[in-house]
C-alpha cells in the first residue's frame, strides 16, 4: 500500500534577503562574535528554563570544560587503531594526534561545540552559598513542608536571622492561639498577655533606669517645670474650656436586646454599664410577678463617660502597674452651621486659637492580688484634672511609652504621670509634665497653662502629628510633608514667641499633608512609617532617610492612623476597601490583608502586651481581631468579636422646638464572627450598584485605645463622636 505523502502549506510572502545597512548599528557587539557563540546559546538555554528552575552558567561552562577534557582523555588513552576524525575527513591514529600542528588544533573546539550543542543539559539546582549572599535579593527556595507555613513565606516577612525567628515562634506559641479577644496571663506565662520578646526584661529596666538619668539626676525635671506655667481655675472659668455642645444631658438607651433601659448622662458624669442590665433584669422580674430570690448577675464591669464634647483622642497613661490607671481625652470644637455653603479657610492648613481642655480621668483596679486587672465596681471612676488651654483643639496625644520607674522628683504632695506629647490646632508641638495633687478626696482640679514645658514648630508650616522615639527625642510630621526631628534634652533657648529651638533634622517624606506617623519601637526604632493624602505609604530609616526608603502601592485613600504590630513585625492600618491590611518591615511593598471591617475603620488600636487590635468603624462599630493568625497562616479563617455598637438619631420637632443633641442606643452581646477577605465581600449593592453610606458625625467611633500595663492590658477605651467615651476590661 503506498502511503501519500503530506502536503505541507507553502507560506505566501515571499522570501526576500535580510537588509544590510552601512553603519551597522550592532556592529563590534561581543556578543555576535564567533568566538561567544557558546555563551549566547547557554544563555538562551537559561532562558527556556527559567520558569522551571535556576540556570546556573558558571556549573555549565565547568560541565562543558570537562566534558572537552574527557575528550581529550578519550583520544590520548586509545590504541593505535582507534583514530579522531579530523576537519579535513581524514582519520588519524593517537600516536599522530600528538604531532599535529597548532594550526590542525586550532580547528578543533568547533567540534567540542557541536558535541556541547548536541548533548542535553541537565537542570541542577545551584547550591546554597556558605557566605549567605543572596544574588538575586530573596531567599533560596527550599523544599515545602507537608505541614505548616511556607519557609521562603516566613524569611521573607521575619528574615532569615536566628533571633528574629525565635522572637516570631514564641510570639506564636504566645498570642496565635487567640482568635479575637486577649486572654490573661496562666500561672506559667506561657499563654496569654506577656511583655514582647524582642523587648526583654533587661532591655527595660535599662531603659527605665538610664534612660531617665536625664530627668531625675541632670536636671531635666528642674528644667521642665521651670519652662511650664500655669495657673488654677475655678469650675465656673474652667467651663468655658470645655465648651459642650448643650447644657443638656445625653440621653442613651442601653441594656439587654428588646429590654434596653433609658438613661439621661449629664456632662462630665459617669454611668455603669452593669446598671442597665441590672434594670432591665429587676423590670423582667416585676413584670412576671416573680419574687426576686437571687441578686442578679453583673453583665459586665465598665464604665460610660460624659465629656460634654465629641472626643478625639485617648490614651492611657504607661508605667502605672499600681492599682489606679490614668486617662487622657480631648475634644474636638463643635461645628458651627456656615449660611454661606463655602469655608472661610482650609482647617488643614491655617492656625486656629480657641479656648479648649484636656481631661486627665483615673480609674480603680480590684484589690485582690487574684483579680487585679479587673475593674472595680465599687470605686467610681473620678475626673481628676482638667487642663485648660488657648491654643485650639489637640488633634493628636501622646504619652511617652518608653519604660520608666517612678520616683520623686522633688514636688512634695504630686503625684507624676508622666510626659504628654501633643499637636494643637494652632500649629505647635508640645510637651507638657503632668502631676496630680495628691488628697485623699476624690476632687477634681482645673489649671490653665500658659506654657508648655516645651513648645516648638516649624518655619511656615503647621505641625500635624507626633510620635516619641525616645524619652527625650520627638519626630513630628508636618502640613508641607516634612519631617522634623526635635530634642528637648540638651535644652533649647528659653522660650518665647520670637526664639523657637529649631529641628536637628528637618527633611522631605512626602509632596503633602502627613496625616500620621509610627515608630517600629522596640524593634528597629529607627525605622518610621508615615501616610500622606496623597495615598503614599512610606517607611524611611532616619539613618539615611533621603537615600533608604521604600514605598508602599498607592491608595486612593490614605489611612488616618498606621500603628506597628510587634508580634506580626509589621504596620498596620485600614485601608479604603475596608480592610485591614499588614504591611512588613522587611517586604513593605507587599501589603497582607487579615480582616475585614464592618465599614470604613476611623480608629485603631494595637495591643502593648498582647496581638490583639481593636478597630472603631464609621457606622459605630467596635471590633476586636487577631491578625497574627492570618498573617501567619493565610489559608485560615479570620475572625471579629463586634463588642458594641453605637447608633446615633437625631430628634425631630418636639413641642416647638427643636432638639440637636438626638439620642443614642448602644447594643451588645454580639457574637463572634467571620471576617472574609475576598476582593468585593464587604461591598454592598443595590440594584447592580456598589453604594456607600454616609454616618452621622456623632455616631462614628473616633479613638481607641488599649492598656499599656501587663496587669491591665485588656483594658480599652473607646471614644465617639456623641461625646461618650466607654472603658472597660476586655481580657478573657
Amino acid at each position: 500500500m503506498q502511503v501519500s505523502p503530506i502536503s505541507v502549506r507553502k507560506s505566501g510572502r515571499a522570501r526576500q534577503p535580510n537588509r544590510k545597512y552601512a553603519n551597522e548599528t550592532f556592529t563590534g557587539l561581543k556578543a555576535l562574535d564567533s568566538a561567544s557563540e557558546h555563551e549566547v546559546e547557554l544563555w538562551q538555554q537559561a532562558e527556556q528554563h527559567s520558569e522551571s528552575d535556576e540556570f546556573d552558567e558558571e556549573q555549565a561552562l565547568e560541565e562543558a570544560n570537562e566534558e572537552d577534557e574527557e575528550e581529550d582523555d578519550v583520544s590520548s588513552a586509545g590504541s593505535d587503531a582507534s583514530g579522531i576524525l579530523t576537519p579535513n575527513g581524514h582519520s588519524v591514529s593517537a600516536a599522530s594526534d600528538a604531532d599535529m600542528d597548532i594550526d590542525s588544533t586550532a580547528e578543533t573546539p568547533g567540534l567540542r561545540r557541536r558535541s556541547i550543542r548536541n548533548r542535553p543539559y541537565v537542570l541542577r539546582r545551584r547550591p546554597k552559598r556558605s557566605d549567605g549572599i543572596h544574588v538575586r535579593g530573596i531567599t533560596d527556595p527550599v523544599q515545602i513542608p507537608p505541614k505548616g507555613v511556607k519557609p521562603d513565606y516566613i524569611y521573607s516577612v521575619f528574615g532569615d536571622a536566628t533571633q528574629d525567628l525565635v522572637h516570631m515562634a514564641r510570639s506564636r506559641d504566645q498570642w496565635c492561639h487567640e482568635a479575637t479577644l486577649p486572654r490573661r496571663p496562666n500561672k506559667t506565662c506561657t499563654e496569654g498577655m506577656h511583655h514582647f520578646f524582642s523587648h526583654p526584661e533587661e532591655k527595660r529596666q535599662l531603659e527605665a533606669t538610664e534612660g531617665w538619668e536625664w530627668y531625675y539626676d541632670h536636671g531635666g525635671h528642674q528644667h521642665l517645670s521651670k519652662s511650664q506655667a500655669s495657673v488654677s481655675l475655678g469650675a465656673d472659668e474652667a467651663f468655658t474650656h470645655l465648651a459642650p455642645s448643650s447644657d443638656s444631658p445625653r440621653t442613651i438607651f442601653m441594656g439587654p436586646y428588646g429590654r434596653q433601659v433609658r438613661f439621661d448622662l449629664p456632662i462630665l458624669r459617669f454611668l455603669a454599664l452593669s446598671e442597665a442590665w441590672e434594670q432591665a433584669h429587676s423590670q423582667k422580674v416585676t413584670e412576671n410577678n416573680a419574687p426576686n430570690r437571687s441578686k442578679s448577675r453583673k453583665r459586665q464591669d465598665g464604665w460610660l463617660l460624659n465629656v460634654g464634647r465629641g472626643a478625639r483622642c485617648v490614651g492611657w497613661a504607661p508605667n502605672h502597674a499600681r492599682d489606679t490607671q490614668y486617662l487622657a481625652v480631648s475634644t474636638f470644637r463643635p461645628k458651627k452651621n456656615d449660611t454661606s455653603g463655602q469655608p472661610k479657610f482650609s482647617p488643614a492648613f491655617t492656625a486656629q486659637s480657641f479656648p479648649t481642655s484636656i481631661q486627665i480621668w483615673s480609674f480603680s483596679s480590684t484589690e485582690a492580688p487574684e483579680r487585679r486587672s479587673l475593674l472595680d465596681p465599687d470605686r467610681s471612676p473620678c475626673l481628676r484634672l482638667v487642663i485648660c488651654t488657648d491654643w485650639g483643639d489637640a488633634k493628636h496625644l501622646r504619652w511617652c511609652p518608653m519604660p520608666r520607674n517612678l520616683r520623686n522628683d522633688g514636688q512634695e504632695g504630686r503625684t507624676p504621670i508622666g510626659l504628654l506629647a501633643g499637636v494643637w490646632s494652632d500649629g505647635y508641638v508640645r510637651v507638657l509634665d503632668v502631676h496630680l495633687d495628691q488628697c485623699e478626696a476624690q476632687r477634681t482640679s482645673f489649671v490653665k497653662l500658659t506654657n508648655a514645658a516645651f513648645t516648638a514648630k516649624p518655619p511656615s508650616t503647621l505641625c500635624t502629628c507626633v510620635i516619641w522615639l525616645s524619652p527625650t527625642d520627638l519626630a513630628v510630621g508636618c502640613a508641607n510633608g516634612y519631617l522634623a526631628l526635635w530634642s528637648i534634652y540638651p535644652y533649647p533657648a528659653p522660650l518665647s514667641s520670637a526664639s523657637l529651638p529649631s529641628p536637628y533634622l528637618y527633611t522631605p517624606l512626602h509632596d503633602s499633608y502627613i496625616s500620621s506617623l509610627s515608630s517600629a519601637y522596640p524593634v528597629l526604632p529607627h525605622l518610621l512609617a508615615s501616610t500622606s493624602p496623597s495615598g503614599h505609604l512610606r517607611l524611611t530609616s532616619l539613618l539615611a532617610p533621603q537615600t533608604d526608603y521604600v514605598l508602599a502601592p498607592r491608595l486612593r485613600h490614605p489611612p488616618s492612623h498606621i500603628h506597628f504590630s510587634e508580634p506580626c513585625q509589621a504596620f498596620i492600618a485600614a485601608d479604603e476597601a475596608e480592610t485591614l491590611r499588614m504591611w512588613p518591615i522587611r517586604r513593605f511593598f507587599g501589603p497582607i490583608t487579615v480582616a475585614r471591617c464592618p465599614s470604613q475603620g476611623l480608629a485603631l488600636g494595637v495591643g502593648r502586651v498582647h496581638g490583639s487590635v481593636i478597630v472603631g468603624c464609621e457606622d459605630g462599630t467596635v471590633c476586636v481581631t487577631s491578625p497574627m493568625r492570618k498573617f501567619l497562616f493565610p489559608k485560615l479563617t479570620s475572625w471579629q468579636c463586634p463588642v458594641f455598637k453605637h447608633e446615633f438619631a437625631r430628634r425631630g420637632e418636639q413641642e416647638g422646638h427643636r432638639s440637636e443633641r438626638g439620642r443614642i442606643r448602644i447594643t451588645e452581646g454580639y457574637k463572634t464572627q467571620e471576617a472574609p477577605v475576598l476582593r468585593g465581600t464587604g461591598k454592598r449593592a443595590v440594584e447592580g450598584m456598589v453604594v456607600a453610606t454616609i454616618y452621622e458625625d456623632e455616631g462614628q467611633v473616633r479613638c481607641v485605645s488599649w492598656g499599656t500595663e501587663l496587669n491591665v492590658g485588656g483594658w480599652v477605651a473607646v471614644g465617639m463622636g456623641s461625646g461618650l467615651v466607654r472603658v472597660e476590661d476586655l481580657a478573657i
